[in-house]
């Protein structure tokens, strides 16, 4: 009986220290850079989610035209082997139209990606820019055609 109650009074200590114990390692810096890291990865899996986001839009545009690309890669390939396999003319020609839209898809996607490295210049509008001066009161002469331009 004695026996026992020393076992029943180690675990209680047991079930009272080594939650502490492992919690304290949980703490360390390692560990919480690691969370840190793992955080901020699912808050950018899950802002990269959101539909209507710039990030969720450009990643399915690109999925898009990879598949696109993709179907169009497999389609020449296939339309070569089977003109190849019979010797059809109909297939060599089918096989030389999908060429030519694979050429043109790929300098498409080549043009696009240029176009968006070139730099676009900022547009202000023109009511949020304050006058340089204050134009000052100038005499209107009846007489005169001229026009005078200030602050302009």
């Amino acid at each position: 009986m004695q026996y026992v109650a020393l076992i029943l009074i180690a675990g209680l200590w047991a079930a009272f220290l080594l939650p502490s114990f492992f919690d304290h390692r949980n703490r360390a810096p390692k560990t919480t850079t690691r969370d840190f890291a793992r955080t901020k990865r699912v808050l950018e899996q899950v802002s990269s989610a959101q539909p209507g986001g710039e990030d969720y839009v450009r990643r399915h545009a690109q999925l898009k035209r990879q598949r696109i690309l993709s179907a169009l890669a497999l389609s020449a390939l296939l339309t070569l082997v089977v003109a190849t396999w019979t010797g059809a003319l109909a297939w060599l020609w089918l096989t030389i139209a999908v060429d030519v839209a694979l050429a043109g898809y790929i300098t498409l996607l080549l043009y696009m990606k240029q176009q968006s490295l070139v730099p676009r210049a900022t547009v202000v509008p023109i009511e949020s820019l304050q006058p340089a001066a204050v134009a000052e009161e100038v005499p209107v002469h009846t007489d005169s055609l001229t026009v005078r331009v200030i602050a302009g």
